[in-house]
């Protein structure tokens, strides 16, 4: 009896001590799983957190370069309005101050001086020809000179009673008798179409120089004396070494005109 009593008291030893060391393994077991897994909870509640983060800080990115987008093409709006309105002004400016410039020339002219808008170009003869608002019942005459405050245009070709057809300096057939007043020497002046008007058959030991002068002769009765005509901006030498072309850069730019004077000749 007391033998069994022995055995129970050892095998309850035995079973408590490894009930103990189980308790004592499951702590262990349990500690580092638990910290596993607040840590899992910790990562994944903090990648949504910086993810949501990621996402707003993007959205209020993308709203601020739409909103600069916005605010640029409003600028840029604005400052095309701008640039138009002054290229208006500029051009009232331009149109004011040769208005003046005619209207000075008219009023010193010592000779009949009509006023006259242009109205068209002739399709045919585009770089050519202009047409103008005045015509027989304006006393406007075949052959008389056109000219404005800046320079020489033209000379009229055709008159109806109300209307008028200029032949532009920029006219090959166009011929104008031209004098460069620093070395006196005289030349006659043809149209080259878009390209610089040039003087043929200048002397070779003429010394013409570039920025010189270029005015009417104003021999014939017809054009100014005097009157402006352009600047030399070229000066060639034939291959014979006879005679100098000179090249013209015209004083008016005769695809820009708007108002001109029409002065018929001294016999009429």
């Amino acid at each position: 009896m007391a033998e069994q009593k022995q055995n129970s008291f050892a095998l309850d030893r035995a079973t408590i001590s490894e009930i103990v060391f189980f308790a004592i393994v499951l702590m262990y077991l349990i500690g580092p799983a638990s910290s596993f897994i607040l840590n899992v909870n910790a990562a994944i509640a903090g990648f949504f957190t910086k993810s949501t983060t990621q996402i707003l800080s993007t959205r209020n990115t993308v709203q601020k370069l739409l909103a600069s987008a916005q605010r640029i093409k409003d600028l840029e709006a604005k400052l095309a309005e701008r640039e138009l309105e002054v290229i208006k002004l500029e051009q009232q400016a331009k149109d004011t101050n040769k208005l003046r410039q005619l209207l000075n020339l008219k009023t010193h002219a010592d000779r009949r001086v009509i006023a006259a808008e242009v109205v068209s170009r002739n399709p045919d003869n585009w770089f050519e020809q202009i047409i103008i608002d005045r015509g027989k019942l304006d006393h406007i005459t075949m052959g008389s000179a056109v000219i404005t405050g800046i320079g020489v245009v033209g000379r009229v070709t055709s008159v109806s009673d109300h209307a008028s057809v200029i032949r532009l300096l920029t006219d090959p057939d166009q011929k104008l008798g031209v004098l460069i007043p620093r070395i006196g020497i005289t030349g006659i002046l043809s149209g080259h179409h878009q390209n610089p008007p040039v003087i043929d058959y200048v002397p070779i030991n003429a010394n013409v120089e570039i920025g010189d002068k270029v005015v009417c002769l104003g021999k014939g009765g017809t054009f100014p004396e005097n009157h402006p005509v352009g600047t030399v901006i070229g000066v060639r030498r034939d291959n014979n070494a006879t005679s100098t072309q000179i090249e013209v850069k015209l004083a008016e730019n005769c695809y820009d005109l708007s108002e001109v004077l029409v002065l018929p000749p001294l016999e009429e």
